[in-house]
Formats: structure tokens, sequence, C-alpha cells
């Protein structure tokens, strides 16, 4: 019975190490274009409002990208009263100027920044409630001219 047990663990073992193996192989394989394509998508579209936003945690980074000139993403947040520390960092050489927003529950902005870099700035978050961020283009409702996506990261800390 023993030999049995020891038999299925290792074969259990083998599969999971083959399997890991085999999953890991495409990412070796992958050309540069296509490491550079799969860095833009985007793991939290559709988040064009904030009805669509994700939650995001305190001291957490996130990934994301501004795919096309219209895209516009928002991240939701609960927080209560004291500092929001936000660091933005672009992950291109892109020379687009992105709006970052710090929303109240209310929709009024708490704080405004545009930039074509990285960026990082404290807002007080005066009540206990969701607030939002956004981050998109600065004339993302009319501008029509094409843009290359432009992936970006972040961090959030403020009072959970």
């Amino acid at each position: 019975m023993k030999k049995v047990v020891v038999s299925l663990l290792t074969l259990a073992v083998a599969l999971s190490a083959s399997a890991s193996a085999f999953a890991a192989e495409p990412a070796k394989n992958m050309k540069s274009t296509q490491k550079a394509a799969a860095s833009v998508t985007d793991p939290y579209e559709p988040n064009d409002s904030v009805a669509f936003a994700p939650y995001i945690n305190s001291n957490v980074s996130y990934t994301a990208a501004i795919n096309h000139y219209r895209d516009s993403d928002y991240f939701n947040f609960y927080a209560k009263p004291g500092k929001f520390n936000f660091a933005f960092s672009t992950l291109s050489s892109s020379s687009e100027p992105i709006t970052i927003l710090v929303r109240k529950p209310t929709g009024a902005f708490l704080h405004r920044v545009v930039t074509k870099g990285n960026t990082s700035f404290s807002v007080d978050i005066p009540e206990e409630g969701q607030y939002s961020i956004y981050l998109g283009t600065p004339n993302a409702i009319l501008d029509n001219r094409p843009i290359e996506p432009i992936p970006y990261s972040f961090k959030a800390i403020f009072n959970q």
C-alpha cells in the first residue's frame, strides 16, 4: 500500500513539473515583437467607466495600458480618511500626455495631474468612501487621432 501511495505521489509531482515546463515553453519561444505586444495587453479591460472599474488594494502594483486614443481607465478603491500616495510610471517611450484624476464618491476631483512620464503625488482623503482613479489622454473624448498603446504601472497607498 505504501509503495502505491509513494508511486502516485511521485507520478503527481512528475506530471506537475512537466505541465509547468510545458506551460513555460511558449514564453521562451516568443519573438521580441510578440513579447512587446503581450506587454501592452490590459487585464483590467473593460474599465472605461467607474461602473466597470476593478477595485485596487493599497500598496499593490498594477500594470495596464491606454490602448487607443479614446481609451480611459478607471480603478476604484475604498479608503478611510488619511493620506493617499500615488506613484505612476509609463512603460514605453511614448510622449503622449496622461491625465490622472483622483475622484471623490460624488465624482468631484480631489487631484489632477497631467504627465508625460513618471510622477508621484499625495492627496488627503477627507472621508471614508469609494473613490476612483482615472487615467487617460487629456482629450480622450474629443481626440480622433490614433496613438500607440501606452503601457503603465502604478501603486497607491491609502488607509483601508
